[in-house]
């Protein structure tokens, strides 16, 4: 048995970081049981999801009344000084206390599972506690990340180049790595989530098996909006009006991350209460697991989202998908699947049609059959490479 930790985890209110530690556990007990502790900075909503391979949950908060052992006078002062100083200073020195204060047992291995947490600008709080687990002398590994240009300042270079193994999961960060020189211990595998397990429960009053569109919209993406301010929820409203009077589907609205500050259910409630009178629209309007989410998904005819990992639900299981574009993470997992992006991506950025989401799907329902059948040559090898993740990274710490 090995000894594993997740880290730079932000809580399972966000179904797509729930994929991430379900599917990431659920590859590296595939040979065996492995000893999982979970570090997030949300640990109430970790512990409600139950997590089964998950040995322990440990709460990352950024303040100092968190700590198990109060600082001294001295500390507080010098903690003072240090964010007079510089943010990273500072953190490095708080999570210096908040590490003297756990277990660490001497030979786990420490995974940041984030995914693109290096695509927000610099970080402090990450990177300082990289640095903290660095002077410990533990292997750190980068799993499952996507890149962009912003992620190699200067001080994420840094930290990036602390690894001790990076997993990439698509073509474009993988090679964007190797540009800017990192060769040693740099891996390409799919998603992780990809693997994820769904679990069907039944279907909603309204579900037409076999016949209904799912609908995934979120608040963050609208904030990447650089035409007409409010295109993308009128996109997701003429998306709608098109399926309710051109087709004979039923919508399904499934929300991906469950926030305060970025529900998804703002928007698809909104959406809901528009449309509900046609008698044609299901709202998913309560929380579910991920592998929940992705059992309603896997039986829709078509997906439409926004969230990553509800876009990698659909894909993972054969249901033709666009998606409303963000961050390279979309475009790059689309070039890998399909070896282009038109068709499979409308970025929120470039979108000046109110009807682009609408005519996209209406093109996707006339080449339905094309579609499904690039899915099913692509997806089956695409899923067995994420799944070899797990040996690569026995492979490296073995060596």
């Amino acid at each position: 048995m090995r000894q594993f930790a997740f880290y730079h985890h932000v809580g399972s209110g966000n179904k797509g970081c729930e994929a991430l530690v379900r599917s990431t556990s659920d590859l590296l007990c595939h040979r065996d049981k492995q000893d999982i502790r979970l570090y997030s900075m949300r640990p109430q909503e970790d512990e409600k999801s139950g997590y089964e391979n998950i040995s322990h949950i440990t709460g990352v908060y950024f303040d100092t009344a968190h700590l198990k052992k109060p600082l001294n006078t001295a500390d507080k002062v010098r903690l003072k000084l240090l964010r007079m100083r510089s943010a990273y200073a500072a953190d490095e020195y708080y999570f210096s206390k908040f590490l003297d204060q756990l277990p660490l047992d001497e030979d786990r291995v420490y995974l940041s599972i984030g995914g693109d947490t290096y695509c927000y600008g610099d970080n402090s709080n990450m990177h300082a506690f990289n640095a903290a687990l660095k002077k410990r002398g533990k292997k750190t590994v980068l799993w499952g990340c996507s890149l962009d240009e912003t992620s190699f300042s200067p001080y994420n270079a840094a930290d990036l180049r602390t690894f001790d193994a990076i997993f990439a999961r698509e073509t474009g960060t993988y090679d964007l790595l190797r540009e800017k020189g990192f060769h040693k211990n740099v891996f390409l595998h799919p998603d992780p989530a990809f693997t994820l397990r769904p679990e069907y429960l039944p279907l909603p009053e309204g579900f037409q098996q076999g016949n209904t569109i799912g609908i995934n919209a979120s608040p963050l993406v609208f904030k990447y909006e650089s035409g007409q301010k409010g295109i993308g929820l009128r996109s997701y409203e003429k998306l709608i009006e098109y399926i309710l009077s051109e087709t004979d589907c039923s919508v399904l609205l499934i929300p991906h991350v469950f926030w305060d500050f970025s529900d998804d259910r703002t928007v698809l409630r909104a959406l809901f209460e528009k449309y509900a009178d046609t008698g044609r629209v299901v709202f998913l309007d309560r929380e579910y697991t991920a592998n929940q989410l992705k059992g309603f998904i896997a039986r829709c005819r078509l997906f439409v989202g926004a969230r990553t990992h509800a876009t990698i639900a659909a894909y993972s299981t054969m249901v033709p998908t666009l998606v409303l574009g963000y961050s390279v993470k979309s475009v790059n997992i689309a070039l890998d699947l399909f070896g282009r992006t038109d068709g499979y991506v409308v970025p929120i950025d470039k979108l000046e049609d109110e009807r682009g989401l609408a005519d996209a799907v209406s093109d996707m329902l006339q080449k339905e059959g094309a579609y499904q059948a690039l899915l099913s040559e692509r997806v089956p090898d695409y899923i067995a490479r994420a799944h070899k993740a797990a040996d690569t990274l026995f492979d490296v710490l073995d060596a």
